[in-house]
């Protein structure tokens, strides 16, 4: 909801990439994403093997493989990155805003999330930091998300869809 002009939106990055950098260290590397209309907007970070501008990357779906962790806010990416059955974080640091006035949700996303909700980018660095206590802890959300939201996400879609179309 960040703008410079009508259809030239702002990427407002909360994110603090240099200390996440001192509090993670060198085995960490973050993909940022920012909309495609956002492109020029997204920061790579002062530490350029740290942070990593990949919005003009073509295909998510590859990205989302060299992914451990999703970071997100409320993008529907949750949604396709379920499947995977790694992490997801949700950084909602204007969660009120976008809940009551900007588009609010078509599900209960506060009590249905397969992750934290983060208001802060030090509770985001945290969840990074000891990501495993962090999945488990929300285990049986994730399970309940993907059940309800990704049920056919199993790998057979394709063949499901043939069969169906040509008969098995």
């Amino acid at each position: 909801n960040q703008y410079y002009a009508s259809g030239r939106y702002r990427f407002d990055f909360r994110l603090d990439l240099e200390r996440a950098w001192r509090q993670l260290g060198d085995d960490y590397v973050f993909l940022i994403r920012g909309h495609h209309h956002m492109a020029e907007d997204v920061p790579a970070g002062t530490r350029p093997d740290f942070a990593i501008n990949v919005t003009t990357y073509p295909d998510i779906s590859e990205l989302f493989l060299v992914s451990d962790v999703l970071v997100t806010d409320y993008s529907s990416v949750m949604f396709d990155f379920a499947p995977t059955g790694r992490p997801m974080l949700f950084f909602t640091y204007d969660l009120e805003q976008y809940r009551d006035n900007l588009r609010g949700f078509y599900f209960d996303f506060e009590a249905e999330a397969p992750g934290p909700l983060l208001a802060t980018s030090e509770e985001v660095v945290a969840a990074v930091a000891d990501i495993d206590a962090v999945a488990s802890a929300h285990r049986a959300a994730y399970q309940a998300f993907t059940a309800r939201f990704c049920p056919l996400d199993d790998g057979k879609a394709a063949a499901r869809a043939c069969d169906r179309i040509f008969g098995s």
